[in-house]
């Protein structure tokens, strides 16, 4: 097993020469946020959550936790959690560019 032979900046500037075809962006994504929230539901704990809401309602759930509380940081836990719930977002709003893209062929 080996890593991917693209580095990852490699991979963005393919996938950016293809502009044109449809595809999920971070700015496609963030237009459809409507809000962002963070908590830390459990007091003892390093957990940090983050809950996305999108403009139709639809929420996506981020977590993140550190496994020693001595590295605890909570600007550090909302960044993590925040991508955790971003990245969900992706295969969702690639299913909608499906769906469009059926309906114009039929």
């Amino acid at each position: 097993m080996s890593e991917p032979k693209l580095s990852l900046e490699e991979t963005k500037d393919r996938v950016e020469r293809n502009s044109n075809a449809n595809r999920v962006s971070i700015p496609t994504i963030k237009a459809r946020i409507a809000r962002i929230e963070y908590a830390r539901p459990f007091a003892e704990t390093t957990l940090t959550l983050c809950v996305i809401t999108m403009l139709n309602g639809f929420t996506f759930v981020g977590k993140s936790a550190c496994a020693d509380t001595a590295n605890f940081d909570a600007e550090v836990g909302e960044r993590y959690a925040y991508e955790d719930a971003f990245k969900q977002i992706w295969s969702h709003e690639a299913y909608l560019i499906r769906e469009k893209l059926l309906k114009e062929t039929e």
